[in-house]
């Protein structure tokens, strides 16, 4: 199909297909990256949460340049720097200017794309079925997740870490392709946002983003340790529990669109909690955290659709969907960056992998509840 024949949605899927194949051939590898080179378990989490909060703190840029570029622009911006980051990691050789200036470059690509991605996203989508398109997406990317940790990993391995994040940087610049020629939202410089409903979303992002920093980051650092510190063992781990990841985002999104979203909530909350209490007792043993993460993959599109959905649905009525993401996405990046940090202090003072992912559970039940609120609220909201 000619690029001139697809759809803005269709644009979106596949740059989300090529995207995902980035974080899942490369950007999962970065703290076992950092660990290969020397560096601790809890510097290797500071450093990832240092990136975190510097995209916290770098988020007030993002306005200027989409009000001047628009939302697609900006977005293309972030992709090229991310780009380049991927370039410097595998130059970083230990704590220095070059981990800082990766850091540094990291936070500024990762802020303006997920910032502008966040608002793109809603603005594209068609009202009434947000959980149906969130599905798609995040199945898109759970497919890619099937292929994509394998590879990197055996690049890792096999070719080393010079070609291949240079690979990976190369295949990050390739995202942008599929956007080119994609319709450029503007921005309204005068927009004011409903506050409450913007503190809503922010707390539903600092549990998330705490959630995914026990789920995701320091369970892939605890499973890279349990497979021995080996790039490919680790990737196949990741690429074996794609195939859950993508049932799981159909299956979540299918129920709110019917018109179950709190069905959704309990399948996909329900099944959380439980993957998080199983990785809190696998991540010491192979085989066992080999099962954990094929269920953990099966979880993470779920919630993802069962949050996006009415996530994308506040933005769609705000008056500013940017301004919106920009006032919400800083809940991830604290909840990202506390889970990583307070884990780094729980490892250096001794503590196993254990208690970090288990703290998990309490932004699992934070967010099952605001959730339910919402719906409870706006039965039509999805």
């Amino acid at each position: 199909m000619p690029s001139s024949a697809l759809t803005p949605l269709q644009r979106v899927y596949l740059h989300s297909g090529l995207q995902s194949f980035v974080e899942a051939s490369g950007g999962i590898f970065i703290a076992g990256f950092l660990v290969s080179r020397g560096f601790s378990y809890p510097a290797a989490l500071a450093s990832f949460a240092m990136i975190v909060l510097s995209r916290f703190v770098l988020r007030p840029l993002v306005l200027p340049l989409a009000l001047r570029w628009g939302l697609l622009g900006t977005l293309l911006t972030g992709v090229a720097i991310r780009a380049v980051s991927f370039a410097l990691l595998p130059f970083v050789t230990g704590v220095g200017p070059l981990l800082a200036l990766f850091l540094g470059v990291s936070g500024i690509g990762g802020v303006l794309y997920w910032t502008s991605w966040h608002a793109v996203m809603p603005s594209l989508m068609e009202t009434g079925k947000g959980g149906q398109q969130v599905s798609i997406q995040q199945a898109t990317s759970a497919v890619v997740g099937i292929v994509a940790p394998a590879v990197g990993g055996v690049l890792l391995a096999v070719a080393g870490p010079v070609p291949a994040f240079l690979a990976i940087a190369a295949l990050q610049l390739a995202t942008a392709l599929p956007l080119i020629g994609a319709p450029n939202p503007s921005v309204d410089p005068n927009a004011q946002l409903d506050r409450a409903v913007a503190a809503h979303a922010r707390r539903l992002y600092l549990g998330e983003g705490f959630h995914s920093g026990c789920s995701v980051m320091i369970w892939n650092l605890a499973l890279f340790a349990s497979l021995g510190e080996h790039f490919d063992a680790f990737g196949g781990a990741i690429a074996a529990a794609g195939v859950a990841a993508a049932i799981g985002s159909l299956v979540v999104g299918r129920l709110i669109d019917t018109g179950r979203p709190r069905h959704s909530l309990a399948v996909a909350y329900g099944a959380a909690a439980f993957a998080l209490v199983l990785k809190g007792a696998a991540f010491a043993h192979p085989v066992l955290a080999v099962v954990a993460t094929a269920l953990g993959a099966l979880v993470v599109p779920m919630t993802a659709t069962a949050m996006l959905a009415p996530l994308y649905a506040m933005a769609r009525q705000s008056p500013c969907v940017l301004r919106f993401s920009m006032a919400t996405e800083g809940g991830w990046d604290l909840g990202c960056a506390s889970a990583c940090l307070i884990s780094a202090a729980l490892l250096a003072s001794g503590a196993s992998f254990r208690l970090p992912i288990l703290l998990g559970l309490a932004a699992i039940a934070a967010m099952a509840s605001m959730l339910n609120t919402w719906y409870a609220r706006q039965p039509a909201a999805a």
